[in-house]
């Protein structure tokens, strides 16, 4: 017998795939759809996959995509059991629990389709409900730990909460899915995490970039037109949370009017997190409110011509380690403004130009020099495109297959 012949595992791994976003939420939608989509090119051999949402809405989008999807309600009153479940057993332990409940709503669900692992394609909370299955996690950010001062991550209990969730989930997780290197090394050291076990799986283009010029002409929307919009401008999409830092963007235009005498204008786009009121006062204040526009929620559609009509895509964001706007410019050929901070440099490299967050008039600078000079600006598009392929040869199926992979031959060992 050939001692080398590997031995293949019996079964493939019965996998469920958890998809909890809504559209609304923006990046972190975008990031787990495409989560989603990898692993519909997986071989049979090693999984059969089952896909659940708990956003009735995103059933619809998944079948657009050829993906068959069952809506899995959590409501109010089953977290609330759930919970209550959870306490129990830590409190009396699990040898009464069949008692009351042998498996609990989540389980008893995952268990109708003989689910052997989860896969949660997004930071999700429910993993704690999980007593008698696997699951691997997708961590997108630590911020809370970065930059605790901003309020969305700070006040009212919500650091707490995510230190909670985060020391209860990542170590029982048998993989976690982190965004960068820097991400990998954070969650090791908040978490004392086993480096083996996690992996990086970089952000990748969101479905809408991917746009063919026909199509782009044939559904033509002239931007300034219909945002009413006498100048050229440069595109910020982000939710108003605190830490997005529009506060900055105001600044750096102003400056660039007081310094250069070159007048601009900016299009918002992204729901409100509580801070919208702050940017429109603070644009009212600088007497930029009549060319700056908040669009709101953008239909996918429209995110092209607002990012391939504009000056710029301009970030100055300080939460990270990446971020899918930058990736998504350099797929439409727009350059790129963006945070020079650790994790944020990183992943755009050289085909951006880096602003100064204590500096507006960095910004300016950049920007000047970007209107000037038009091999400036085909340059940062040449370096855009060129990163983006690199970033490309990051293989999250390869990833996601070493793996099931690993977890199919450890199934077997038990029934």
């Amino acid at each position: 017998m050939d001692s080398k012949k590997l031995i293949p595992p019996k079964h493939p791994v019965n996998l469920a795939i958890f998809f909890e976003q809504e559209m609304s939420i923006g990046g972190n939608y975008q990031q787990a759809f495409n989560n989603v989509l990898v692993v519909k090119n997986i071989s049979s051999e090693i999984v059969r996959v089952v896909y659940f949402t708990t956003i009735k809405k995103n059933v619809e989008v998944l079948t657009s995509y050829g993906i068959d999807a069952e809506f899995l309600p959590i409501s109010g009153l089953n977290r609330m059991w759930l919970s209550i479940r959870r306490t129990v057993m830590s409190k009396i332990g699990w040898k009464f629990i069949p008692f009351i409940e042998k498996k609990n709503y989540l389980e008893r669900t995952l268990g109708c389709h003989n689910i052997d692992l989860v896969y949660f394609t997004s930071q999700s909370a429910l993993p704690v409900f999980l007593e008698h299955i696997n699951y691997i996690y997708t961590l997108f950010d630590l911020c809370h730990r970065d930059y605790p001062e901003f309020p969305e991550v700070n006040f009212r209990g919500v650091f707490e909460k995510r230190d909670l969730l985060f020391n209860a989930v990542l170590p029982k997780a048998i993989a976690v899915f982190v965004d960068s290197d820097l991400g990998k090394a954070n969650a090791v050291r908040y978490y004392g995490l086993n480096e083996s076990r996690v992996f990086v799986m970089p952000f990748s283009c969101s479905v809408h970039s991917n746009i063919d010029e026909k199509e782009y002409i044939d559904r033509f929307i002239n931007v300034r037109l219909k945002y009413d919009l006498k100048v050229d401008y440069v595109f910020y999409p982000a939710q108003f949370w605190s830490h997005k830092n529009h506060i900055y963007l105001l600044n750096g235009i102003k400056e660039l009017e007081l310094v250069y005498g070159i007048v601009i204008g900016v299009i918002f786009s992204g729901g409100d997190q509580g801070n919208i009121c702050h940017v429109k006062k603070y644009s009212k204040d600088l007497g930029l409110l009549n060319r700056v526009r908040f669009a709101g929620f953008v239909p996918d559609y429209e995110m092209p011509y607002l990012y391939r009509q504009s000056i710029a895509l301009v970030m100055p964001t300080y939460f990270g380690p990446t971020n899918l706007p930058p990736l998504e410019a350099f797929r439409l050929g727009v350059p790129v403004l963006y945070s020079d901070l650790p994790g944020l440099r990183d992943q755009v490299g050289k085909a951006a130009l880096l602003m100064n967050l204590q500096d507006p008039r960095s910004m300016a600078d950049h920007l000047a020099c970007l209107m000037k000079d038009g091999n400036l600006r085909q340059s940062l598009i040449d370096k855009g495109t060129h990163r983006l392929d690199g970033l490309s040869e990051s293989n999250p199926e390869k990833t996601l297959t070493i793996v099931l992979k690993k977890f199919q031959h450890c199934r077997d060992c038990w029934i």
